[in-house]
This record gives structure tokens, C-alpha cells and sequence, in this order.
């Protein structure tokens, strides 16, 4: 009763709220103003809501890089992405993401992240959080899709339960260029579309060097990481889960293994349990990767498109 008190009393003083985007996960942040310094109470009110929410926006910030890095540093310490092509000239620890171009190159990494996934899941302590900034944000397009693990794992059967319990997915590094949404709801224009985008980089890719994540594929030690972990914080139990990069499971043959995870990854995002969030410009989004996977969408190249990301370190998943 105490600690729900000093939890409510602490609430009340930072004036610190959250609106659910669903009835099943995210929530919009209000009563906080990143263009100053956030004080250790709101921090903490932050925190507790990220937790509870697992996705967080706060919208129509506008802010420099250096209040970005900021509000990052409320869940941890920033990491650097291991592909440094991108990084922000000014802001190494920021990670660009964008369809733009200058003189006929990219200035941030096109297509990034389309397929469902928690991030960096191939490398041994994989991000416990991830930051977007929508600096730029198309007017169709580019929304962000999110899916909670831990309902995914409720949701389970008791015999797929006692399968995946205990045991460990191979996550191995693999180009995924080209994919563009793991939206399942595309328009027959928007697979149009996307196959269009899809001839014209793959003809640019023939005619010139391949691109930086193209040169890391396959060379990046392959990681073994539950299937299903127990989360560092709440300490419940989710899937874990990377449709790209998972490619087996120890102890099972590969003919059971992978379609099993392939149903794993099908059963977990379907739409009545997607949270669809669309950008704005100035918006921050942070999620959890210990309890959410998700997935970009389709941007036509017609709509610029340049976001901001940070990640946070994270330790080895139990």
C-alpha cells in the first residue's frame, strides 16, 4: 500500500499521464517537455509507464539531436549501431534512417527494419530499448507496427509451450534487402508499388558496389537466444522473436524447427493484434525489446521519409 501510494503521490507531482493507444498495448505520453532537462521523478514516471506500456510516443517534440540523446539516456546507456554508414555527421550515436537522396545517394538507410523483429537479436546482448524521431515523416506511408510478445506467448497452447520452453533459436545475420513491409494488409497499388521499388534497387545494386548491410551479411557470428525469455524488469515471459534472422532451433531438426517459428511469428502479428502506429512530425516513439517485436511499412519513394534512431544497451537474454 505504501509503495502504491508513493507510486500515485509521485504521479500527481510530475504530472506525468498516458493515454493507451489500444486496449492491448502503447500508450501516448503527456505532461512531459523534452526541450529541457528531465528531472529524476519524471524519469522514473517514464520508466514505470514504458514498463506497463511497452510501446511510449510523445508527440510534437521539437527538438534538436542533443534532446533526443537525452530522453534516450533515461532508459540506459546509448550504444552505437554496428553499421556506422549512417550515422548522423554531427551525432554518431544517432542512426539515420531515410528514403532521401543527395546527389543519387542515400543519406540514411533505406528500408530498414521492414519484417518482424526485435531488434539486433543476431549480435550477443541484443538492445533493451529502441528510440525513434520522426524528423521527416512521408504523408502515406511509413507506419510503424507493433506486436506484444507477452500476450503472444499467453496465447500459446500448453503442447507449443512445452516445445519452446527452455530452449534456444539460432539468430544468424542475413540480407534482408528489398523486403519492404511486413504490413499484411497491403493494396494491390501498394505491392505494385513495392515490386516497382524493388526492380529499380536491385538494378542500382547490379550496377554498383553492394550496399554496406549487404557486405555484413552471413558475417556476423551466429547468436543462440531463448525462444521464449523472461523479461529483465517484470520478469514475465514472451516470445523472442526475428522472422529474418532466426533460422533454427537447437535440439530440433529444421524441418520442425522452422516452420514452427515461422507459425510463431504468423500467430503473434496478426492484425486484430497489431498496434499501427502513424508518424507526425516531431514524434518520439521508444519500445521494449524484450517484449515487442516490430516492423516498418512501406514508404513510397515520392514521400521523404528521414527518422532518427538510438538504441539502448542490453544485457545477454535468459
Amino acid at each position: 500500500m505504501q509503495a502504491e501510494a508513493m507510486r500515485a503521490e509521485t504521479a500527481e507531482t510530475v504530472g506525468i499521464e498516458a493515454v493507451p493507444l489500444t486496449p492491448f498495448l502503447g500508450a501516448e505520453i503527456t505532461g512531459l517537455d523534452l526541450s529541457r532537462e528531465v528531472t529524476p521523478e519524471e524519469a522514473a514516471r517514464v520508466r514505470e509507464l514504458f514498463f506497463r506500456h511497452q510501446v511510449i510516443a510523445v508527440r510534437g517534440q521539437d527538438i534538436a539531436p542533443e534532446g533526443f540523446i537525452r530522453f534516450a539516456e533515461i532508459f540506459g546507456a546509448i550504444e552505437p549501431f554496428f553499421i556506422s554508414s549512417y550515422n548522423h555527421p554531427e551525432h554518431p550515436q544517432i542512426y539515420v534512417l531515410s528514403n532521401v537522396r543527395k546527389d543519387g545517394k542515400p543519406i540514411g538507410r533505406d528500408g530498414a527494419g521492414t519484417h518482424w523483429h526485435s531488434d539486433s537479436t543476431f549480435v550477443e546482448k541484443p538492445s533493451s530499448v529502441t528510440l525513434l524521431q520522426g524528423v521527416e515523416v512521408p504523408a502515406r506511408g511509413g507506419d510503424t507496427l507493433f506486436a506484444n510478445m507477452y500476450d503472444a506467448y499467453d496465447r500459446l497452447d500448453a503442447e507449443t509451450k512445452a516445445l519452446i520452453d527452455g530452449r534456444r533459436a539460432i539468430h544468424r545475420y542475413q540480407r534482408k534487402e528489398f523486403v519492404f513491409s511486413g504490413d499484411r494488409e497491403l493494396s494491390a497499388a501498394e505491392k505494385a508499388e513495392i515490386e516497382e521499388l524493388k526492380r529499380i534497387r536491385q538494378a542500382e545494386e547490379a550496377a554498383t558496389a553492394p550496399s554496406p548491410t549487404a557486405q555484413k551479411s552471413n558475417k556476423v557470428p551466429e547468436q543462440r537466444h531463448p525462444v521464449a525469455r523472461t523479461h529483465p524488469v517484470t520478469g514475465r515471459k514472451a516470445l523472442y522473436l526475428n522472422d529474418e534472422m532466426m533460422v533454427g532451433i537447437e535440439g530440433l531438426d529444421d524441418a520442425v524447427a522452422v516452420p514452427l517459428l515461422r507459425r510463431l511469428c504468423e500467430e503473434a502479428t496478426t492484425p486484430e493484434h497489431v498496434l499501427r502506429f502513424k508518424w507526425r512530425k516531431g514524434d518520439l516513439v521508444a519500445w521494449d525489446n524484450a517484449s515487442i517485436i516490430h516492423s516498418a511499412t512501406f514508404t513510397p519513394p515520392d514521400q521523404p521519409r528521414i527518422m532518427h534512431r538510438l538504441t539502448i544497451e542490453g544485457g545477454v537474454p535468459v
